[in-house]
């Protein structure tokens, strides 16, 4: 009779193979055509065709930047949220998973019974075992469990999309500070040159040989640059607070000790193929991942109509004393029961609705997703190329403005040139040179933009957090996991 609620057990889990009449999922995921190549790839003659290294930054060689990195997606807010999801969707996985097994409970009762004024009394005592339950006829319990994978899949790459741009946030919050210093140390330049200027007119007017004019225009030039100054240090302040945030810090006590641009060197510009790219990319995966769970949720819905059929098993012991509870032979039952709705107001067929819908829904999102990477990564690879040419130009243009100023100036010391042709040629030297500093950050910027827009992942291993080693499915959409 000890036998008696294994075999229950067992028999209650061999009518789960009845199950393979469940719904299977019939939602097509929507169908994107993907070139073959892009559009201004044959701008870049000099890219290679390579997918992007994980720890891509440090190609710009600065240990500095590699720290903040590190630290950033220790410690980044935005990380630590999408990681607190990350291990919400996998304890989901559990709680979904659930149903496909029994429920087994124990219980155990002592009573005491007795007719007062007469002290007569009894006891009973009870205990026994039950296990219950209900067989997946239609798949429903199976697709709630897939889409739990989907959705834990979905956060996975949520995790990898927060972790991409902040690392990307932090690259380009950490290069605007190194050219904000230098453009500060450019206009700090500037205004010595002005000086010396004002010097020699202060000089001539104190003789009778300049004007009065001439004087309030070079005080005035020089006012302009000094005062130039001040916003930059303002930029450069809130731009470091901006990068201390992303690295989970205060901007007190936070400092960069690279000293600008100089310092830092170019990235390699590569390209990859754009079905490449659509692979890697979190966020492309991520909406992927969401349809999967919409799908197989459309499947939940959907068997939610159907019969439901539960088995209930119970085994028991009762006595009058304790000692001999299990001494007698135990009572056990077995029950079978179905059920099928008849009438709620519509309900389950509005939330199959809502289900098919909210697929139809995420698959518009999809192809969004998709038709946004790919232009994104497109016209990275342009701006890359655009702003290469502009260097190249604005690069001879700041040599011709170097060149004029140092001609003006030898002529305006020995009288053969007038005070507003120095003025002038001062404007366009300095615009020259903060223009070529702001050139340079754009490109390096849009050299982080590339290879973001390609699918550059940071490395889960630098996380250290044991949850980014959970694999992901890679499940088609089908609304049925692989175990299912």
């Amino acid at each position: 009779m000890k036998k008696i609620l294994p075999r229950l057990l067992v028999s209650a889990l061999s009518l789960s193979f009845i199950s393979a009449c469940s719904i299977k999922g019939g939602v097509v995921a929507p169908d994107v055509e993907v070139a073959d190549g892009w559009q201004y790839a044959a701008l870049m003659t000099s890219a290679s065709v390579e997918a992007p290294s994980e720890s891509w930054w440090t190609a710009f060689q600065s240990d500095e930047l590699n720290d903040l990195v590190r630290i950033a997606l220790a410690n980044n807010t935005d990380v630590a949220a999408a990681e607190a999801r990350l291990r919400q969707a996998d304890a989901q996985i559990t709680v979904a998973g659930s149903s496909l097994w029994p429920a087994v409970s124990i219980s155990a009762d002592s009573a005491r019974n007795g007719v007062l004024h007469q002290g007569q009394t009894s006891k009973n005592y009870r205990a026994g075992v039950a296990a219950s339950y209900e067989l997946d006829m239609w798949g429903g319990q199976r697709a709630q469990r897939a889409s739990a994978h989907a959705s834990g899949d979905a956060a996975i790459y949520a995790w990898d999309a927060a972790r991409t741009t902040v690392v990307a946030s932090v690259v380009n919050s950490w290069l605007e500070v190194l050219a904000l210093r230098q453009r500060i140390r450019v206009a700090q330049e500037n205004v010595v040159n002005a000086e010396k200027v004002l010097a020699i007119v202060e000089a001539k007017y104190r003789h009778g040989a300049g004007s009065a004019l001439s004087l309030a225009q070079q005080q005035g030039q020089v006012a302009s640059q000094r005062a130039g100054i001040e916003p930059l240090l303002q930029q450069q302040r809130e731009t470091t607070a901006a990068l201390a945030l992303l690295i989970g810090q205060t901007v007190q006590g936070f400092a960069v000790t690279t000293v600008d641009l100089s310092e830092v060197v170019d990235l390699k510009v590569i390209t990859d193929l754009p079905s490449a790219v659509l692979a890697r990319r979190p966020d492309v995966q991520q909406a992927e991942a969401q349809l999967r769970a919409a799908d197989a949720n459309v499947v939940v819905a959907r068997a939610a109509m159907f019969p439901n059929l539960s088995v209930t098993g119970a085994l028991g012991f009762d006595s009058v004393r304790s000692a001999s509870l299990f001494d007698g032979d135990p009572t056990y039952g077995l029950t079978a029961s179905l059920s099928q709705a008849l009438f709620q107001g519509g309900r389950l067929k509005a939330q199959s609705a809502v289900a098919r819908a909210r697929f139809d829904e995420l698959a518009a999102g999809y192809v969004g997703v998709v038709l946004a990477a790919l232009n994104e990564a497109d016209l990275a690879l342009a701006r890359v190329h655009a702003l290469e040419e502009q260097i190249r130009w604005q690069s001879e243009q700041l040599a011709h403005a170097q060149r004029a100023y140092d001609l003006v100036e030898t002529r305006y010391n020995a009288g053969g040139e007038g005070l507003l042709t120095v003025l002038e040629v001062q404007r366009s030297l300095f615009s020259a040179q903060d223009q070529h500093l702001q050139l340079r950050l754009a490109r390096l910027q849009a050299q982080v933009t590339l290879y973001r827009a390609l699918g550059a992942v940071p490395e889960h291993a630098i996380s250290g957090h044991p949850v980014s080693e959970r694999s992901v499915s890679g499940r088609s959409v089908s609304g049925q996991d692989d175990e299912a």
